[in-house]
């Protein structure tokens, strides 16, 4: 009897989770997916809550960690939902983690905490001689180029996105533009997908078994003309093997960027300008940005003149995430025609602070306190 309702509560579970997480697919960071294989249960909820703890900490081996390990044994105690569903034919095991739980863990692990920060990156791939569209990538018969890539995203909470190669595409970039690195038409040809984060790649075969992947992540920018290569590398070896090293290295960058980790020895506020907002509307979705900014600890409005609003937060963890959060974010475009303005960005403290010769760094004893300089962006 009680078997029996154990069952049908579990089936009616897998229901309400199946139809709740189809659009979003494997996309949430704080969900784990493993394929369902010959493993137990126990097995499949410490696996799920591995995925998750590599891909919001962005750190590969944290599975190592003798606190990790301690907390594999706790999968049980984090979860907020699970279920098995299909996908394409292969049964799943997925388990939703308690966000709040799994970002205390990692800070009590000393580890970073890489929220919602996660750039899709638009690869324009030369394989075959011909620049790869999207359609291929989903119904491909190359499970080592198509599934490994997937898969690869799936674990390390990142996405992806291939060009449609269209009559518009295929107007506006050729293969001998990717090949040659011309930055100005890669940039041109990928506004109508909204990516700045672009990879150019070329995959040629050496022999039957090996295979060479050159490409570069490159930072677009129309309006300016300025691309800046991010990361610049090539593989040599089997298909699956250098996709999947290609997807890693992406992922390790992205952690790199805007990963969190908090640092109680330094607090940092910094002032933002704001141009463009002109209706409640639009400070209600600056609100609703700056609000779910994992680099952001708090913030408050100091200021409105005109379409300008200006905006002092509290930066949780480093000056750099935070500045890379903000600039990745589609509705705030970097203002760098405006002057830079020197502004202290902390709070000072009753003891008495020394200033560092070598830098502009004024050292205290409770805080440290750094010059900034105060961010102009332009709201889109």
């Amino acid at each position: 009897m009680i078997s029996t309702f154990l069952k049908s509560v579990v089936l009616m579970a897998c229901f309400a989770f199946s139809t709740s997480v189809a659009a979003s697919q494997f996309s949430d960071p704080y969900q784990g997916n493993v394929m369902v294989e010959s493993f137990n249960e126990k097995e499949l909820k410490e696996m799920a809550l591995k995925q998750v703890l590599v891909k919001v900490s962005g750190n590969t081996d944290i599975s190592s960690l003798a606190e990790a390990k301690q907390l594999l044994k706790k999968s049980q105690q984090l979860i907020s939902q699970y279920g098995y569903r299909k996908v394409q034919g292969t049964q799943y095991y997925s388990a939703v983690f308690d966000k709040r739980k799994i970002n205390q863990s990692l800070k009590d692990m000393q580890q970073p905490v890489w929220g919602g920060t996660r750039p899709t990156t638009l690869i324009w791939l030369i394989h075959n001689n011909k620049l790869v569209s999207d359609n291929t990538i989903k119904q491909s018969n190359d499970a080592s180029l198509s599934w490994s890539l997937q898969q690869t995203e799936r674990r390390r909470g990142i996405q992806t996105q291939f060009p449609l190669m269209d009559l518009d595409d295929n107007l506006a970039l050729s293969v001998s533009d990717v090949r040659g690195r011309f930055y100005d038409q890669v940039a041109e040809a990928s506004v109508r997908y909204a990516r700045t984060q672009v990879v150019v790649a070329e995959l040629k075969a050496i022999n039957s078994e090996k295979w060479k992947l050159n490409w570069q992540l490159i930072q677009t920018d129309i309006v300016s003309k300025q691309h800046h290569v991010l990361l610049s590398k090539q593989f040599i070896g089997g298909k699956s093997s250098i996709t999947k090293q290609m997807v890693n290295a992406l992922a390790d960058y992205y952690a790199s960027q805007y990963a969190i980790l908090e640092n109680q020895d330094e607090k940092f506020t910094q002032i933002l300008h704001i141009n463009g907002i002109n209706s409640l509307a639009e400070l209600a979705k600056l609100n609703f940005v700056l609000k779910n900014l994992l680099a952001i600890s708090s913030f408050t409005v100091v200021g409105a003149e005109g379409e300008r609003v200006s905006v002092e937060v509290k930066i949780k963890g480093g000056l750099n995430s935070f500045k890379n959060a903000l600039t990745v974010q589609p509705h705030l475009q970097l203002d760098s025609s405006l002057p830079l303005v020197t502004e202290i960005a902390s709070e000072p403290t009753d003891s008495e602070a020394q200033i560092n010769p070598e830098s502009e760094t004024l050292i205290d004893k409770e805080t440290v306190a750094v010059k900034t300089e105060a961010l102009y962006f332009n709201w889109r």
